[in-house]
């Protein structure tokens, strides 16, 4: 003979309610801890871990308007050093465009990055006339003891390699590319970059 569950309808739905509850947060907890432990991408360059925040600057671009650190804050961001009178210039730029392009598949990656040139020249309509390369280029210099907070962090154009830095979200210094890398290389780089975020960026002190 089977007994009638006594338990009011009230209280086995807070049962069910508790236990969906506690499964919910379970899973989450899992891919947190998951994401947090997972291991870091191998890319063709430095991982910084934690990341480091941007240093201040104050630089101009190609129409004369302030670039500084809060111009780094919400995208990420493909930071390279060069000359544009020259070809360590060019090439960098060139560089630069070409991972952004190679990202074309990937539009939640592409649609987000900045790419910036740091010109170690002082020509502002060389550079207005390179800035039209790409809607997402920021060609930018200033005086070298402006330049130099940022150059302290990977400039080497003096060797024509200069490297690329990566600049997450919120201004942090997540990696640094070998300037002599190729675009399919970096993009490759940044799109495994991308995907580990979470929890790499959660190591930020």
């Amino acid at each position: 003979m089977l007994l009638a569950n006594r338990r009011p309808l009230a209280a086995r739905l807070m049962l069910m309610l508790l236990a969906m509850a506690i499964l919910v947060l379970g899973y989450q907890w899992g891919n947190q801890y998951q994401r947090r432990h997972a291991e870091p991408p191998t890319i063709n360059g430095v991982l910084l871990r934690p990341p480091l925040a941007a240093p201040e600057f104050a630089l101009e671009d190609a129409l004369g308007r302030p670039f500084d650190r809060a111009r780094l804050g919400a995208d990420w961001t493909l930071l390279a050093f060069g000359d544009l009178a020259d070809a360590s210039g060019q090439r960098a730029l060139q560089r630069l465009i070409e991972t952004r392009n190679r990202l074309a598949d990937r539009p939640e990656i592409a649609g987000a990055l900045r790419l910036v040139l740091v010109d170690g020249g002082a020509d502002q309509a060389r550079a207005r006339d390179f800035s039209r390369l790409s809607p997402a280029l920021d060609i930018v210099s200033g005086a070298p003891e402006a330049r130099a907070p940022l150059a302290a962090l990977g400039d080497d154009t003096d060797a024509g390699s200069a490297p690329i830095l990566v600049f997450a979200p919120r201004a942090r210094l997540l990696a640094i590319f070998p300037g002599t890398a190729a675009g399919a290389t970096l993009a490759a780089d940044l799109a495994a970059l991308h995907a580990a975020a979470p929890a790499l960026l959660a190591e930020t002190p």
